[in-house]
């Protein structure tokens, strides 16, 4: 992957965090739930566990796609990140996510990437793929279903793509696995770090509370010292102990689009029971690297910035 950027992007990245400094709201990301189909039903799932209170339709066709990647590239985003439900299953006509990849790089995006379980097949011209591992083989199993560890871990072999990164969500089912996953990131080929969120209820008996929350914290940490390849930055994990991110979320740096070509700018879940208990590492590294914090700007920038 290229670790430099271009002279017309990098003056962008720079004019967008000067802007942002006098008050300019535009979007960074564009985040695009195309779907809500998936070909597992995963325990902490939201989306399985809610269904019957998703919008209709199920997923996003190719020309509303197109429109809906050319509004918000207009509006400011350079970032274009494809999720779901599982994004490896979408199709419109004879159009798969590969086909969006490459539609958004002729629509000008610096960098596309995508969320996956790992189970179908990777789409190797994503700058950025996120692969989700939740622990060794019998807890990953036991939170998704059996044979799912196997298979990612066959998937991630036949693949030379140099920029995957697994991102584990930490609940009771898994919350003292952390170092077993960081040992299977370290010595993987393929998987060049591991990026570690709390879940964020629903549901609510799987999630951590704060003591737990700060022991996984201490761990993390400790890995970072110990040179694992822990990619939340020191401050941000720090900060997943401040439950209620609310007042200190920037929640305009992404916008998010659903299936139903419904808009959020900003997190969908902002001022809800779910809001005050967020999870998400994202959301601290983008505070951070709205106040100019050095090492999150370099860190995220290393994996999310640039094209490969």
């Amino acid at each position: 992957m290229s670790e430099l950027l271009s002279a017309g992007q990098m003056g962008y990245y720079a004019g967008w965090f000067l802007k942002s400094k006098v008050g300019s709201k535009k979007p960074l990301v564009n985040t695009m739930l195309i779907n809500f189909n998936c070909n597992l039903r995963c325990k902490h799932c939201s989306i399985s566990g809610n269904a019957e209170k998703l919008p209709s339709p199920s997923q996003i066709g190719w020309d509303d796609a197109l429109r809906e990647m050319r509004d918000l590239y207009e509006k400011g985003a350079r970032i274009l990140f494809f999720e779901g439900g599982e994004p490896t299953l979408w199709r419109s006509g004879d159009k798969n996510l590969g086909d969006l990849i490459r539609a958004g790089r002729d629509v000008g995006y610096f960098v596309i990437g995508y969320t996956t379980n790992g189970t179908t097949h990777f789409f190797e011209e994503s700058d950025v793929i996120s692969v989700s591992l939740d622990g060794p083989k019998e807890i990953h199993d036991g939170i998704r279903e059996p044979g799912v560890f196997d298979k990612l871990m066959s998937n991630l072999e036949g693949t030379s793509h140099p920029n995957i990164f697994a991102n584990m969500t930490i609940m009771q089912q898994n919350k003292g696995a952390v170092r077993a996953t960081a040992e299977i990131v370290k010595s993987h080929g393929h998987i060049r770090g591991l990026m570690l969120n709390f879940i964020t209820p629903p549901p609510q008996e799987i999630a951590l509370n704060l003591q737990d929350k700060g022991n996984v914290v201490e761990e993390a940490l400790q890995l970072k010292k110990e040179g694992y390849p822990i990619l939340n930055t020191t401050r941000a994990l720090k900060e997943l102990l401040k439950e209620d991110y609310g007042g200190e979320c920037p929640h305009w740096v992404s916008a998010f689009v659903l299936p139903d070509c419904s808009h959020y700018h900003g997190c969908p879940m902002e001022n809800t029971a779910a809001c005050k208990q967020c999870g998400f590492d994202a959301v601290r590294e983008y505070r951070l690297i709205t106040k100019g914090n050095v090492s999150a700007i370099r860190e995220m920038s290393k994996r999310f910035a640039y094209s490969k």
